[in-house]
């Protein structure tokens, strides 16, 4: 008897996932119709994940990849130890707080038990488990080295994590700093401007040409408030279409690079994001194409998906690695010379892991560099918009004796 694994709609118009066991693929079928069920999908051994069932799972509580981490690494552990797989998922199911994760890893449990595969119940759920790791775990099927890989993708998900959020906590300042003097500059504009302007209109007297500029300035925005608001709301909209498009993302993601602070720290996020891809993975036994493409999905930049795209142009023409990334001007001539020699000498998984801590190392100075030099232009940014607004109302208190004279 075989086991066949099989999607299909009920009379009810739901949809119903199990296993059937049966000679032959036409006598499966067969039973299933007599059923009263219509066949959606149908498979020798592996059962698929309803996907039905996949998108509600995902639904409700958002799963963080701190979890997807945890999960790797306590997989791994209990795998080492000797812990069959469906036994290890019903564990971490028991002690899941989030409901999603709980959800999710209850599919993913039913779908190994049922005869799937790890690799194919993992990669029902795309927005939860990155495609780097459904890539390895796939990879270690072959090879049957599942617990030493899911610490690989753990260990590598974690540095993932705090490379970002070291990018995230050098962008947050700023935007803070920008906000408040936002929101500090409108509230002196609407409702503290109004009254000065009465207490001077009431003097009859000439105001310093400062002064004179800010109350002209509070009086537009008071008299076209709506029109003002109106644009704001259009422009928000019109930048939020224009940068979901293909061009939209590809100027965001040229100006990223090309910004005077911040551009240094991107190169070195997305260098060391794409070289510890390609380390973890090459090392792991995944053909260097296959890298290469995964390393794409995940770079999040235009030019950088750009440069791997001619990469494996390149490699499936009979060219190297080597002679692509050389001529990119996004690697580094350093960098591209190690990958080079890696590749020349059979060492390019530990030339790439070489090359990403390097390239944390430069992140972290980047980002400390960055944050020194944003520190004080956000101190004269805000000294500037509301230190100025509030000297051009202190103006005339100054010269009061000459106002209060006429």
């Amino acid at each position: 008897m075989t086991t066949f694994s099989y999607r299909a709609r009920i009379e009810s118009g739901g949809h119903a996932v199990g296993v059937i066991e049966a000679e032959t693929r036409s006598e499966a079928l067969t039973r299933l119709r007599a059923d009263r069920k219509t066949v959606l999908e149908i498979r020798e051994g592996a059962a698929p994940v309803d996907p039905v069932k996949a998108r509600a799972a995902r639904g409700g509580q958002p799963i963080k990849r701190e979890e997807v981490i945890g999960f790797a690494a306590q997989l791994s552990v209990m795998l080492e130890t000797g812990v069959p797989i469906a036994e290890a998922l019903r564990a971490l199911i028991a002690s899941a707080r989030n409901g999603g994760m709980k959800r999710v890893l209850a599919l993913v449990h039913d779908s190994v038990q049922a005869g799937g595969t790890f690799s194919q119940a993992l990669a029902a759920f795309p927005k939860v488990f990155p495609v780097l790791m459904i890539s390895l775990v796939r990879a270690s099927e072959a090879t049957g080295a599942l617990p030493l890989m899911l610490r690989r993708v753990s260990d590598y998900l974690g540095k993932e994590r705090r490379t970002a959020r070291q990018v995230k906590g050098a962008l947050t300042y700023p935007a803070i700093m920008v906000g408040t003097a936002v929101v500090v500059t409108s509230f002196l504009i609407i409702f503290v401007l109004p009254k000065f302007a009465k207490i001077y209109e009431s003097r009859s007297a000439k105001l310093p040409t400062p002064t004179r500029v800010v109350m002209a300035f509070s009086d537009f925005v008071g008299a076209n408030w709506i029109a003002l608001l109106a644009a704001i709301a259009g422009t928000t909209v019109f930048l939020a279409i224009f940068l979901r498009t293909r061009t939209g993302r590809r100027a965001a993601d040229t100006v990223r690079l090309r910004l005077p602070v911040l551009g240094p720290m991107y190169t070195q996020y997305y260098l060391a994001r794409a070289t510890r891809t390609l380390g973890t993975l090459l090392s792991s036994g995944v053909p260097l194409v296959d890298a290469v493409r995964i390393v794409r999905g995940v770079t999040g930049n235009a030019h950088w998906q750009d440069l791997w795209d001619r990469v494996v142009h390149a490699i499936n023409g009979g060219a190297t690695l080597g002679e692509i990334i050389t001529r990119s001007r996004l690697i580094p001539p350093t960098v591209a010379a190690m990958i080079a020699a890696g590749e020349r000498t059979g060492r390019l998984p530990d030339a790439f892991e070489r090359i990403a801590e390097s390239a944390e190392n430069d992140l972290d100075e980047a980002v400390r560099t960055g944050t020194q030099l944003i520190e004080p232009l956000m101190v004269a940014f805000m000294g500037v918009m509301i230190g100025g607004i509030a000297i051009a109302l202190l103006l005339p208190i100054f010269t009061i004796g000459n106002v209060m004279a006429h």
